[in-house]
């Protein structure tokens, strides 16, 4: 399913792709400075389902000191790029992760698969997570229907903020950190 067409057409053609390279940079950026901002040490980075490895820049920016590990399924990917080869639902480093991006990748997952990937992001990481997912609200108002991907599993964001807040704790623009850091945060800045 991941092979060079579905690239080609959701992340390389401007006339069909969702989103640009320019895009996923200026993500990368804001949760790479906001992850510096939060006063994380990053000295290792997973980017998980990394596809083209368009968050890579950002983070060699931001932390070129981290080691970053572009973790994906696709063979196709992998042979190009040199990506780590393994899904997010049971990969198992020796070590944990200061930051960990999961950017649109569990929509992908059967329900069990999706399961032990979210608690799984739990071990990976050890400080900030950047989460994000197509919800069935964001397929309903948000998603651009005739260049996003259809052939997902849509689950209700509930869904996913439960099982999720077992292990982080939001605070917004889709980043999360561990329970039981305290960024100091104003009142203005936590999400309402």
């Amino acid at each position: 399913m991941f092979d060079a067409r579905f690239y080609q057409r959701y992340y390389v053609d401007p006339t069909t792709r969702v989103a640009s390279r320019d895009d996923a940079i200026r993500l990368g950026r804001f949760v790479c400075a906001y992850t510096a901002y939060l006063g994380f040490t990053v000295r290792r980075v997973l980017d998980a389902g990394c596809g083209l490895g368009h968050m890579r820049r950002p983070v060699r920016e931001y932390f070129p000191q981290a080691r970053y590990v572009g973790l994906e399924t696709s063979e196709y990917l992998c042979r190009r790029h040199g990506w780590t080869r393994g899904s997010i639902a049971d990969y198992a480093p020796k070590q944990p992760f200061d930051l960990v991006l999961c950017h649109d990748v569990l929509q992908y997952l059967e329900d069990r698969e999706a399961v032990r990937a979210l608690a799984n992001l739990a071990r990976l990481s050890r400080g900030a997570l950047y989460f994000s997912v197509l919800t069935q609200e964001d397929w309903r108002r948000n998603a651009d229907r005739a260049r996003t991907d259809s052939g997902v599993r849509l689950r209700p964001a509930a869904w996913y903020k439960s099982r999720l807040a077992r292990h982080f704790r939001p605070l917004g623009g889709g980043m999360l950190v561990r329970r039981g850091f305290q960024p100091l945060l104003w009142e203005l800045e936590r999400p309402w």
